[in-house]
């Protein structure tokens, strides 16, 4: 049952410590240099690391139902990941990370009967109340919900002690991401136009590469 994660796990060694490069080598013996941190959904089709072809010692990741991000609290797990990342590791930009045909966005606008899970996902009310006022088919509402998340948990994120003191020193920058699972396109918000836009460009041609190395 667990072969293909066994596979995989052969195939990551073969090539990042048995290759010429021993990348997980030398990020063992230099410690870890991470540039971003990442919040992103459970979903198992968004994988920031499929994402963004992500190499080891890129990026710090948390992941939660819809990469919702509560209000703090002290002593969670995203309020202590972050505080680590921020203060010792010296990251550069959080990205919260959120996707299209989310399944907890449809779970809160659907108000999904299950305690557990709405128990966490209800904080995001707010965001599904601005949707329903500006949307009007059922469609628009989830897709306009899926945005708004990532919006309000952004700001929450701009509360956390660790990241406020951050961003008052100008030493982060916290971007809001969604990534467009039906096309594979990723995109911001842009503060002034107020909307997301999109910013995945077009991949290098294999010599346009070898030129730029």
């Amino acid at each position: 049952m667990t072969q293909d994660l066994i596979q995989g796990a052969a195939e990551f060694k073969r090539y990042h410590y048995e290759s010429d490069s021993d990348l997980m080598g030398t990020l063992v013996k230099m410690g870890q240099d991470p540039k971003y941190f990442i919040i992103s959904c459970i979903d198992s089709r968004c994988n920031p690391g499929t994402i963004f072809r992500a190499q080891p010692g890129i990026f710090f990741a948390h992941k939660a139902m819809g990469a919702i991000v509560r209000p703090y609290h002290q002593g969670t797990a995203l309020a202590a990941a972050l505080q680590f990342a921020i203060n010792y590791n010296k990251i550069e930009t959080i990205i919260v990370l959120g996707h299209t045909n989310c399944g907890a966005i449809k779970a809160l606008v659907e108000n999904l009967d299950d305690p557990e899970i709405t128990s966490f996902i209800h904080v995001a009310k707010h965001a599904h109340n601005i949707a329903e006022a500006a949307c009007i088919t059922p469609d628009e509402i989830i897709c306009r919900t899926e945005e708004e998340v990532i919006l309000e948990s952004t700001e929450n994120l701009k509360h956390y002690p660790s990241v406020a003191h951050a961003l008052a020193a100008k030493k982060i920058s916290v971007k809001s991401w969604q990534f467009d699972i039906e096309n594979g396109n990723l995109r911001e918000y842009d503060e002034n136009a107020k909307e997301f836009k999109i910013l995945t460009t077009e991949p290098l041609k294999e010599d346009s590469r070898v030129e730029n190395a």
